[in-house]
């Protein structure tokens, strides 16, 4: 209606309609004329007030709790390690348990504390059910319980519901925690990591972290080592640099390597370092190591990532050590279960030569090494000789109180594939086997991983087959 208007008939004789005011007199006659332009005036009003209100195509409001929601994962069970990916899937019912496929979804994470992380949306996908984006645990958050409220929405209802999963600290935030250096899960292809070995303390150690990807014969590999030494060692030229990895680091990983180096000046990050390649045993084992000192913890280190089939187009050695980094705030005082060796630097081995070749029994093959210290009464040198057939690795363990030994001349009749690898420990002798000979315990690091050939005679034809699927280098 017209605001503060009304209207009402006249029953006169003369068939007139007044409009009166609401708060004067009323009002003189209308002529009927004018009656119709006045109806439709207010017929408009009218409509327009109308339009003012809730229309008639409105939805009844949506009654609470109608649907049912239940998060189908993660489970309560579940554990995720913060740095980890994780997928939602959530099941939406009507009433009687109908699954319902067109509502809109949304998950909010909170961690322990009760603030909210992250809000996910959720589709409908195969099987009935809602799925969320793969969503990444942020690094360095609270482990602990986090709860995902699942609410729902849809035409004919609506609900939510309340769960819990837990997430925990990965190896990159203990390690953290423990060193006060941070570092990325070395994994860039599907590889799942682990620390095959932790030594030592936050002042001084060692982890070596990695894996292999299950495959046919030749197997993809990622390792990252890293060591750390409390001091300034002079990382100043490159012999300082080969220098501080022989006689401190001294253990260069589980991979054999045949030689270090040489030593390449470059920046790594903020810090002055040294890069140098590393000799394998096979080709296809890619070896680097970085040197540097770092001024904020007063530590030296030493960075090494070990590669077999890296994938192309990338700088694997790059990947696996470019997120390290260091942080002197938060005075790291962790240590680790197994104490950190410190040993002697390895004999440096002198001939044969690397890839030297022999041939029968002609010319004896002497093994040389350099002298680590003047032998106590109870110390001696080991030399490992190992080498390849079929699937085997047959190994000698010799010992000697000098710094040279001779291979029996007949051990090139052995079934072989030609290499023969050699590398010296020196010990202390803690026991003795049942034949007499020594064992002990290692006083230096074990020397380099050298080979040389050995094979039958020209003319000669070896009486076993040439069962060697890896080649040597």
């Amino acid at each position: 209606m017209l605001a503060g208007h009304f209207l009402r008939a006249a029953g006169g004789r003369h068939g007139k309609m007044e409009v009166g005011l609401g708060r004067g007199r009323r009002g003189a006659a209308v002529p009927r004329a004018g009656v119709s332009a006045l109806l439709a005036i207010l017929l408009l009003a009218s409509l327009a007030c109308a339009s003012l209100g809730p229309g008639t195509d409105t939805p009844s409001p949506i009654p609470p709790d109608s649907l049912s929601v239940s998060l189908l994962f993660p489970k309560p069970d579940t554990v995720v390690e913060m740095g980890q990916a994780v997928k939602f899937i959530v099941e939406v019912e009507g009433p009687g348990g109908k699954p319902i496929r067109e509502a809109r979804l949304d998950l909010s994470l909170r961690d322990p504390s009760g603030t909210l992380v992250a809000a996910i949306p959720a589709e409908a996908g195969d099987g009935e059910v809602y799925r969320s984006p793969a969503w990444e645990v942020p690094p360095r958050s609270q482990a602990g319980m986090w709860t995902v409220e699942a609410a729902a929405v849809a035409s004919n209802g609506r609900g939510t519901s309340v769960h819990a999963f837990e997430v925990r600290a990965s190896a990159s935030e203990e390690l953290l925690a423990k060193y006060g250096f941070w570092i990325d899960p070395p994994s860039f292809r599907g590889i799942t990591p682990g620390l095959a070995a932790e030594k030592g303390d936050a002042r001084d150690g060692m982890i070596r972290w990695g894996g292999v990807l299950p495959a046919q014969h030749v197997l993809p590999e990622e390792w990252l080592e890293i060591h750390w030494r409390q001091g300034n060692f002079g990382l100043e030229g490159a012999l300082a640099a080969r220098r501080f990895m022989l006689e401190e680091i001294g253990e260069f990983g589980f991979t054999q390597i045949r030689e270090l180096g040489p030593f390449e000046e470059f920046r790594y990050k903020d810090w002055p370092a040294w890069k140098a390649q590393a000799r394998g045993v096979v080709s296809l084992v890619q070896l680097e190591w970085v040197v540097f000192f770092a001024p904020e913890t007063q530590q030296a280190f030493a960075l090494g990532t070990t590669v077999v089939l890296p994938p192309d187009g990338v700088d694997a050695h790059a990947l696996l050590r470019d997120s390290f980094e260091l942080h002197p705030e938060i005075h790291a005082s962790g240590a680790a279960g197994e104490s950190l060796p410190r040993l002697l630097p390895a004999p440096s081995l002198f001939s044969p030569a690397v890839g030297a070749e022999f041939r029968g029994s002609d010319q004896a093959v002497a093994l040389r090494w350099s002298s680590v210290k003047i032998l106590a009464a109870d110390e001696y040198y080991e030399i490992d000789v190992d080498y390849n057939y079929e699937e085997a690795n047959p190994l000698l363990h010799l010992t000697s109180r000098t710094t040279e030994i001779q291979l029996p001349p007949d051990l090139y009749q052995s079934p072989n594939c030609h290499v023969f690898n050699w590398q010296v420990t020196l010990m202390k002798q803690t026991g003795t086997t049942s034949d007499g000979k020594p064992t002990g315990v290692p006083l230096s690091y074990r020397s380099f991983y050298w080979y040389f050939r050995w094979s039958y005679p020209e003319g000669e034809v070896e009486p076993f087959l040439p069962l060697c699927p890896n080649a040597q280098v």
